[in-house]
């Protein structure tokens, strides 16, 4: 009966250590998914700003040329 205890005992202390081991896993792709998304945002805004400057730019020319 002990043999079966010890061998229960190391699949428990096993699942814990895959617990732990996940749980910080986990934490660490939730800290790089919210540095990707705020990359992203960033990268989006730059996006937007071009549009912006080109279709200024695509206005002037059209100004210029009337």
């Amino acid at each position: 009966m002990d043999k079966h205890f010890v061998n229960l005992e190391k699949k428990i202390e096993r699942v814990v250590a895959q617990c732990d081991a996940l749980r910080s896993e986990n934490l660490k792709l939730r800290q790089e998914l919210l540095q990707k998304i705020d990359e992203m945002r960033y990268l989006s805004d730059k996006v937007e700003e071009a549009k912006h400057r080109l279709h200024q730019l695509m206005n002037k020319v059209t100004e210029d040329s009337e």
